[in-house]
């Protein structure tokens, strides 16, 4: 079962979206090896097995099984639990998509039918407000609800797009409760940490309910006005100080804030409202021009987990969240798909290889929540976190990786990322197209791309050359200029050669584009 869309990408605009390039369908991209085929395959073995241990031991899915009425334990954990389960669950449908897996599958479907379990009637679903007997809605500033929900609604149409639709009709039961109660015009509530936004745009490309995307506009538009005046934090923390649409810097706690970029994107892409871009590209400049780390890690300020002022980017104090990282790539890569410049990606490339890896330890069982860039005092992985969204944020990032290779676009097939891999797609100026590329990137700069098969009609191969290698040539000819040559027994190929550098500080990129047709 694909969307109703036509992708089973974790992003999946539609038809109508105001996109210039759109992702593959993931079943067609592999990643065979590699620094990132590696990070996949521990993933896979490891992280996603422990990621299930220690939602057992944090007494996370016991929570589930106490509001379902299967336990009469005590709840544990904090009040954002639920949504540690639900990011697991996505992590598992793009793994299990991937590859089969009989032990990975059984532990979607029992935690699937687990949560299923524990949804209300109305369709209300939050084991920690189910279980304190609290009012709901009582405590938007940090109480997370929409944000749990937002989870939740992810990782539905992850499992939807994989096949499995029921946690998908958990999430739309929750959905359009959050439609009636929240979806009225004169309605003025946000939540305190923006996450649902993104989630119900994609629930909406899922579906086709334009309810959701309404919703997502709604809540957008409803930021900025104070509704939180008076919290625990200053307004910036939530997002909060200044209408969206007006915003050109980006402040506040970082994860917020790059979750609610990356769902204001979407609306734009699906809305065509060009006051959101506007925005959106201004604050991304502001943040990689005076508040992005080397690393691409985002946050300076332990206190808030924020953005700092700009330049205030101090190496011993760096907070970096883990989950910052992960929300900046979502951010850039749906600023790529809208504009179809390759600086979204050379950050992306940046923040994967630094801000991101680091965040896990090499044999899987170890994780980082913050990412300072000095330490004096033994600064170590933990087994987990008592905060725990970092380590299930990992999990789907790395089971989605693929996704993030390459797009269509442009009469063409764009290679925006680099590892050894086979990519098929379906191009529209000449329909399926096959690449196998073969490349030691990150630690060699040569990039190997055969094209395996293609149609008869012209289309053309773009490559991004990263900012940090401005002086590579394709086929070894000079930058300005692009050849390939027919090798015996092989298709065409072109070879992307550049010093042996790891990826750097870049604000931009450079396309080498080259133009194929199937030789009969």
């Amino acid at each position: 079962m694909h969307s109703v869309q036509g992708s089973a990408s974790c992003v999946a605009p539609t038809a109508s979206a105001r996109v210039r390039l759109r992702p593959l369908d993931p079943t067609g991209v592999r990643i065979l090896g590699g620094l990132l085929g590696e990070r996949q395959r521990v993933n896979r073995e490891v992280t996603l097995f422990r990621g299930a241990e220690e939602l057992e031991r944090a007494g996370t899915l016991e929570n589930l099984r106490i509001a379902a009425g299967r336990s009469t334990s005590e709840r544990r954990g904090m009040v954002f639990s639920d949504s540690d389960v639900y990011k697991w669950l996505e992590a598992l449908a793009w793994e299990t998509e991937r590859e089969a897996d009989g032990d990975l599958e059984r532990l979607a479907s029992e935690t699937t039918e687990l949560v299923a379990a524990a949804q209300q009637p109305d369709g209300y679903l939050n084991s920690y407000w189910q279980l304190e007997g609290r009012e709901r809605w009582s405590d938007l500033e940090m109480g997370h609800e929409l944000y749990c929900a937002g989870h939740l609604m992810q990782a539905g149409v992850a499992a939807a797009r994989t096949g499995s639709p029921r946690l998908l009709g958990v999430a739309r039961g929750f959905s359009d409760l959050l439609v009636d109660v929240f979806g009225c015009e004169t309605d003025r509530r946000i939540d305190g940490h923006p996450e649902v936004e993104v989630a119900l745009v994609e629930l909406y490309r899922e579906t086709a309910d334009r309810r959701y995307l309404a919703l997502a506009d709604k809540l957008t538009g409803r930021r900025g006005f104070g509704f939180f005046a008076g919290g625990r934090f200053d307004l910036p923390y939530y997002q909060d100080v200044e209408p969206v649409r007006k915003t050109r810097s980006i402040v506040g706690h970082a994860v917020r804030a790059l979750y609610l970029a990356a769902g204001v994107t979407d609306l734009y892409a699906e809305t065509g409202d060009g006051t959101l871009l506007e925005a959106m590209l201004s604050q991304w400049d502001d943040l990689v021009s005076t508040k992005t780390y080397l690393t691409g890690g985002v946050g300076s300020r332990h206190y808030d987990e924020s953005i700092g002022e700009p330049y205030e980017l101090p190496p011993d104090r760096a907070y970096c969240e883990t989950c910052a990282s992960i929300a900046s790539i979502m951010w850039s890569w749906r600023l790529l798909l809208v504009t179809g410049e390759s600086r979204f990606a050379d950050l992306i490339e940046r923040t994967l290889y630094n801000g991101f890896l680091a965040g896990l330890s090499l044999e899987g069982r170890l994780f980082f929540y913050a990412n300072p860039l000095q330490s004096r005092s033994g600064h170590a992985r933990h087994a987990w976190n008592p905060v725990a969204c970092c380590p299930p944020n990992i999990m789907r990032l790395l089971a989605s990786l693929h996704h993030y290779l390459a797009t269509t676009g442009d009469g063409g097939v764009q290679l925006h990322h680099y590892t050894t891999s086979t990519i098929r797609a379906v191009c529209p100026a000449a329909g399926p197209v096959e690449l196998a590329v073969e490349t030691g990137y990150p630690w060699s700069g040569s990039v190997e791309v055969e094209v395996v098969a293609c149609g008869d009609a012209e289309w053309t191969l773009s490559l991004r050359v990263p900012a940090w290698a401005r002086g590579a040539a394709v086929d070894g000819v000079a930058e300005t200029a692009i050849s390939t040559r027919l090798r015996s027994g092989s298709g065409r190929r072109c070879r992307m050669g550049g010093p042996n550098r790891s990826p750097s500080l870049c604000r931009s990129g450079l396309w080498r584009r080259q133009r194929f047709r199937r030789r009969g």
